[in-house]
């Protein structure tokens, strides 16, 4: 059996607006493939209900049906002026912050020591975006992202 997941989430914020993409890792099973595999139409399992929530607001909701493809991606908006944002960092200002880590502790920072450093130059975390899928055979799949916005 395939590994049954939310295999990424990302987000993009203009305007106000959060543009969210959210894949899955999924075969969706129809009653009919379930029924041409097993000889049982009740195999069948696919992605009944889709949640997704800023903090307790819930920002999207989706029920769904078996006619979505094997690992589905399903993009939605939300209004996210009202939302925190935190800064998100290019991969040079990383890098930058992790040569000077590196520089300051005469070897190789480990990922808590580079999270740490980073958190430390940039305190101001973002409100989470967290999606909750459920499948017909009752699994829950659940992944959070921060609100992050490019740093002016």
């Amino acid at each position: 059996m395939a590994d049954n997941k939310i295999t990424a989430i990302k987000v993009e914020i203009k305007d106000g607006v959060a543009t969210a993409k959210v894949a899955f890792s999924h075969p969706m099973t129809t009653y009919n493939q379930a029924k041409a595999k097993t000889g049982n139409s009740e195999d069948a399992n696919f992605i009944e209900h889709i949640t997704a929530k800023v903090g307790n607001e819930t920002v999207h909701d989706l029920s769904t049906s078996q006619f979505f493809s094997k690992n589905p991606i399903f993009k939605f908006q939300f209004k996210c002026d009202t939302f925190k944002l935190g800064t998100k960092l290019s991969g040079r200002e990383k890098d930058t912050i992790e040569e000077d880590l590196k520089a300051k502790l005469g070897r190789e920072p480990s990922f808590v020591e580079r999270k740490d450093a980073i958190d430390k130059m940039f305190p101001n975390k973002g409100d989470f975006l967290t999606v909750i899928a459920t499948d017909r055979k009752g699994n829950t799949y659940k992944e959070s992202v921060e609100l992050t916005a490019r740093k002016k």
